[in-house]
């Protein structure tokens, strides 16, 4: 697939989330069970967190849900691309803007993204065993801003 202009993707703050528009888009992403969360946790997550819309040409290409931290530390508590938009360099140009958000992003991955978030700056924290599901791992990631000369 051909990747897409930084100009044909925009990161829109979504001020009214809407619990049903979210849930339902997960289960177009996610294919495992274990990471499909239910609609109560998406209705405490949207209204605790901040909720950006993906677009691509104005329509939905997936979301990121960022969680306010100490000391300007941001922890991603949602990154997801719909399927339509995988492969096309739409998360990378995200994950970008994201980077200039706070002096500190922190996250939970899964292996089949871990090495996406390597490439783009993160740094491997540690493992967490079972953290998914039993024998599904999670890996805590990390990515600082370096400090300005």
């Amino acid at each position: 697939m051909k990747s897409l202009s930084p100009a044909k993707v925009t990161l829109r703050q979504d001020t009214h989330p809407d619990p049903d528009f979210y849930y339902q888009q997960q289960f177009a992403i996610y294919h495992d069970r274990y990471l499909i969360w239910d609609r109560e946790t998406w209705e405490m997550v949207l209204t605790t967190c901040d909720v950006y819309c993906i677009e691509v040409d104005g329509k939905c290409a997936g979301d990121v849900i960022l969680e306010d931290g100490r000391k300007g530390k941001k922890y991603v508590v949602d990154f997801s691309i719909l399927p339509d938009y995988q492969g096309r360099g739409v998360g990378r140009l995200v994950l970008e803007q994201i980077k200039t958000m706070a002096e500190k992003l922190t996250a939970v991955t899964r292996k089949e993204t871990l090495l996406f978030f390597l490439k783009s700056g993160f740094v491997l924290k540690r493992t967490l065993k079972n953290y998914y599901d039993p024998g599904v791992d999670g890996f805590n990631i990390v990515f600082e801003k370096k400090p300005e000369k």
